[in-house]
């Protein structure tokens, strides 16, 4: 019993070092950095929003109609005297919960089903694979449009939307991945001592595919928060609760541009592209950090 504790403990500490590892060269890669730093700036806005705030984003009449920037609202107001500012801080919170929850479950969803698809040769890959390629001949956004006019555009329905729809394109990437792993010594050797094929997966094929994995993960973040900013500027969000893209929605139907009040709309459009581009940087990163290829290139030019 002794022995097998002690083999126990040797692995978790070999993997707490190798997480370790991961995290301390995350950290030294510059894009990685500034991507962490990006991210870390508006998650800490959009869960302080109430500390941050200057004034409730509901409030109608907090200053006048259309009020271009001043020291009392740094960032203007809207149709309603709202104060832009506050309602950005607000809004940061939708569009992060939508655009990382549904990332992350199209990601789990491409990797349960991406994974069988490469390993499994025969009959049973070929289903898998021909549901992949049927799910990419349908337009992702049209559907998604679609989706959220008659389902419903609560916040839980378009999360539930996103990731049903998002998930082939990772799954095609992961899948071509696993063949690539598939065919390595060692998974043949398993195979050989009679293991069987969830274990195999579980155990061979998924920590090999992981940098593939993470890496799409974090492009679905971006892809689905791009598609929360285009549902919501087409109306078919949740109106009633503030997101960057209902803000442009509010702003784009009133004619903010032609009116003059140009903060209406550079807010939330500024925060939607530095999210998207926090990702990518931590997306890059982690490519680079993970992918042995990618390790030697970067850190042998060091």
């Amino acid at each position: 019993m002794s022995t097998v504790d002690d083999t126990r403990r040797a692995a978790v500490l070999r993997g707490l070092q190798r997480v370790g590892a991961v995290a301390k060269a995350f950290l030294q890669n510059k894009k990685g950095l500034a991507g962490t730093l990006l991210l870390g700036g508006i998650i800490v806005m959009s869960v302080a929003a109430p500390l941050l705030a200057p004034y409730d984003p509901m409030k109608y009449g907090v200053g006048g109609v259309l009020e271009s920037p001043s020291a009392a609202h740094l960032f203007g107001t809207d149709d309603l005297g709202r104060d832009v500012l506050s309602r950005f801080l607000y809004g940061g919170r939708i569009s992060l919960l939508v655009g990382v929850t549904s990332g992350v479950v199209a990601t789990l969803v491409a990797t349960l089903i991406g994974i069988p698809a490469g390993y499994y040769r025969g009959r049973i890959g070929r289903w898998i694979t021909t549901a992949i390629d049927m799910s990419l001949v349908f337009p992702p956004f049209i559907l998604v449009v679609v989706f959220a006019a008659y389902a419903g555009s609560s916040i839980w329905n378009i999360i539930l939307i996103l990731s049903l729809l998002s998930w082939p394109i990772p799954a095609r990437t992961i899948k071509a991945k696993t063949l690539s792993v598939r065919e390595n010594d060692f998974v043949e050797s398993t195979m050989a001592l009679g293991a069987s094929d969830v274990t195999i997966m579980k155990d061979e094929i998924l920590p090999n595919v992981l940098p593939i994995v993470f890496a799409n993960g974090i492009l679905q973040m971006v892809y689905t928060i791009l598609m929360e900013a285009a549902i919501g500027f087409l109306g078919l969000g949740d109106t009633s609760r503030i997101s960057w893209g209902t803000m442009l929605y509010f702003a784009q139907k009133q004619a903010a541009l032609s009116s003059g009040a140009w903060w209406w709309m550079i807010l939330p459009g500024f925060g939607i592209v530095v999210a998207a581009f926090g990702f990518i940087l931590v997306g890059s990163a982690l490519d680079e950090v993970l992918n042995p290829r990618l390790q030697r290139r970067t850190w042998g030019d060091d």
